[in-house]
């Protein structure tokens, strides 16, 4: 496709009310590979297909996967060439793009480039608005100083890190924040670029809730009888997983009857199973490893007492939200983003990032089953509908455009001008 064909000059609300707004997405990972920002692009797709806009996904090829099932998903994926970061065990979308990866991008010809990451796929995402003149939109999902400082142990790295991170969210012309928290971060540049975003679930409590609770015992030999608690995510430990681990220890020699439940896999998973292992708490926590099936995760929702979620680098608490729906109440750490909206003892628990804290509020959050029941009913109300959170989302996109090519012109003009004024000074 000739170059110049590629290059937008202005923002075509004409062409556009006449064919689908076309967006590449993109982050560090990917199906099969599922956390936060992964769930994010699948609701995104899903409501895409019914709002007049096409999406292109690109995905990392993982060795383990075969491509052939991206063609039953409901929207295009293009896999590239990958490469693994030995220091986080991840694996990332290898920069620069072939040829071939663009003359793929190029057939697609995207109106809008929207990135969940500022790493390794994020120089992609500059590369990409550059190469189509067309705004560059990124979603923080996370608060990277904090989740820099956690992976590598080191507050230092974390904030040099954290600034790295700024560099390319300020070079976005359009900051998708998914909480009020995750806005805070950045209170001194809360400019128009800035705009809050939060996140929805797809899940409704369901009709047969009783019978999918049982799937989930019955597949994974919960022990009802015991005090269950339930944490989902990626295993990777700046989730704060050593804190969580430390925490239920300090339960466990306190109180046997707790049973802890960890869904998830992939990243540290072996890690912590030893290190669970280690400090003697294995025998008392049910490890699922990946869930695939998303009545199985609705099913450990239903089954469990409490939802513990320590994680303080996440951007919004998107799991969090996910047990609200199946009346099930979280414990959080308190100023984090999955704390907002809650409130202690009434619609959740909150508790502050201390091992000793945290085991025993646990304990005095079953002193009162009844109280417990009720701020999971509460919890009902924290979270948003996927379909209201696209249309915002789409209006954002539309008000990217318009701003983005404005300020080109803009400049352009001042371009012109001054050309003008140093020809006529020289006379």
């Amino acid at each position: 496709m000739n170059k110049n064909k590629l290059v937008r000059t202005k923002a075509d609300l004409h062409e556009l009310s006449k064919r689908p707004l076309r967006v590449l997405m993109f982050g560090d990972t990917f199906l099969p590979r599922v956390d936060g920002s992964v769930r994010v692009m699948q609701n995104y797709a899903e409501q895409f297909k019914d709002k007049n806009v096409e999406l292109l996904i690109l995905a990392p090829q993982y060795l383990d996967y075969n491509n052939a099932l991206d063609k039953e998903l409901k929207y295009s994926v293009l896999r590239v060439k990958s490469t693994r970061v030995m220091w986080t065990k991840t694996v990332l979308i290898k920069s620069p793009l072939s040829k071939e990866t663009l003359k793929k991008i190029d057939d697609f010809s995207p109106d809008i480039i929207h990135s969940h990451t500022p790493i390794s796929a994020g120089t992609i995402g500059k590369m990409l608005s550059a190469r189509y003149n067309v705004p560059l939109i990124f979603t923080m999902h996370n608060i990277f100083k904090i989740a820099i400082a956690k992976s590598m142990n080191s507050e230092l790295i974390g904030q040099i890190g954290g600034q790295m991170a700024s560099l390319y969210i300020n070079s976005s012309h359009r900051i998708f924040h998914v909480s009020q928290h995750g806005m805070n971060e950045y209170a001194s540049d809360l400019t128009n670029r800035h705009v809050l975003i939060g996140n929805g679930t797809k899940f409704k409590y369901p009709d047969n809730h009783l019978a999918i609770a049982q799937k989930a015992i019955d597949k994974f030999g919960i022990d009802i009888k015991k005090k269950n608690l339930l944490f989902v995510s990626r295993f990777v430990w700046e989730k704060n997983i050593k804190f969580l681990l430390d925490s239920f220890k300090i339960l466990v020699d306190k109180d046997p009857s707790y049973s802890l439940t960890m869904a998830g896999g992939s990243g540290a998973y072996e890690e912590i199973v030893e290190y669970a292992k280690r400090i003697g708490v294995y025998q008392n926590i049910i490890f699922t490893n990946l869930i695939e099936e998303d009545i199985l995760l609705q099913g450990l929702y239903l089954s469990h007492d409490l939802f513990i979620y320590p994680s303080v680098y996440d951007a919004f608490g998107m799991v969090v939200h996910e047990a609200a729906v199946h009346k099930l109440a979280s414990l959080v750490i308190e100023n984090s983003a999955s704390s907002e909206g809650i409130e202690d003892s009434i619609n959740g628990y909150v508790v502050k990032e201390d091992e000793n804290s945290f085991a025993s509020k646990i304990i005095e959050i079953f002193t009162n089953p009844t109280q417990l029941k009720q701020a999971g009913l509460n919890a009902q109300s924290l979270p948003s509908d996927w379909s209201k959170v696209v249309d915002k989302l789409i209006v954002e996109y539309f008000e990217a455009l318009k701003s983005f090519y404005a300020e080109k012109r803009k400049k352009r003009m001042q371009k012109i001008g001054s050309k003008i004024r140093a020809k006529f000074s020289h006379r």
